[in-house]
């Protein structure tokens, strides 16, 4: 589905033709609707968002399992910002019953707006397992735990939700990066649903995060995408898409 470009060309027909009859979507920023007719104008919302800002969009990549499409897009603002936004949706026979999308609102407005949990429900991760062992990690906040994980050998890179400026890559700029990110302690996820594509090696993580060191606030929405070395199991990259400040308590 080309959901990003029919919403800015205002095709909405073209993404509603692909939808179940009661759809639920759930929008960075612009909010929530279940059904068509909610689902439209929940739509109009999102390119109302997007449209005096978009000079170019990009589809970085795109990845499934049997539940889920996963969309990642790389769209550049007029404002010379890159804004990365990914998109899910679930999958319902030949229809998608569910959309959800993530991205940081830093790239536009330069702060951020507060985005709830989406999920009740909290699931322990199994696979693959370096990821399983990179969450451990950034749990306790280990930076020799975290960094043990990731495949420098394939020129492994830490991109922040703001987007590409903030790409963090080599063994010291990655070292640097976790001593700050756990500056204060750990960030223990709480994980509620994965998308897993085997074949093309890379895992998505949906969460919500409450807890970063000693801060404990309101819980929000978030999502971690891993790039994985089939052969080795190493991560090769990560990508966060989350708006997560520890300002709201």
């Amino acid at each position: 589905m080309k959901f990003i470009e029919l919403i800015v060309a205002e095709e909405y027909r073209g993404i509603l033709t692909q939808l179940s009859e009661d759809v639920e979507l759930n929008l960075q920023t612009v909010g929530i609707a279940k059904g068509k007719a909610q689902g439209i104008e929940l739509l109009k919302k999102q390119r109302q968002y997007l449209t005096n800002e978009i000079k170019e969009i990009k589809v970085f990549k795109q990845f499934e399992d049997d539940k889920h499409l996963v969309i990642e897009y790389d769209i550049l603002l007029n404002n010379t910002f890159d804004l990365p936004l990914v998109v899910i949706l679930v999958k319902e026979g030949p229809v998608y019953s569910s959309i959800r999308s993530y991205h940081s609102v830093y790239p536009i407005t330069e702060g951020h707006v507060f985005r709830a949990a989406i999920f009740k429900e909290q699931i322990n991760l199994t696979e693959p397992t370096e990821v399983v062992n990179y969450f451990e990690g950034i749990t306790i906040g280990s930076v020799e735990d975290t960094m043990d994980t990731l495949s420098f050998a394939d020129d492994v890179y830490f991109r922040e939700p703001a987007g590409w400026r903030w790409n963090h890559k080599t063994k010291k700029g990655l070292r640097e990066h976790f001593q700050h990110f756990f500056a204060d302690g750990g960030v223990p996820l709480k994980f509620h649903n994965y998308i897993f594509d085997k074949e093309k090696g890379t895992f998505a993580g949906e969460y919500s995060c409450d807890v970063w060191g000693r801060a404990c606030f309101k819980a929000q929405a978030g999502i971690s995408i891993y790039d994985i070395n089939t052969e080795t199991g190493k991560i090769t990259g990560i990508r966060v898409y989350d708006n997560v400040d520890t300002s709201y308590t």
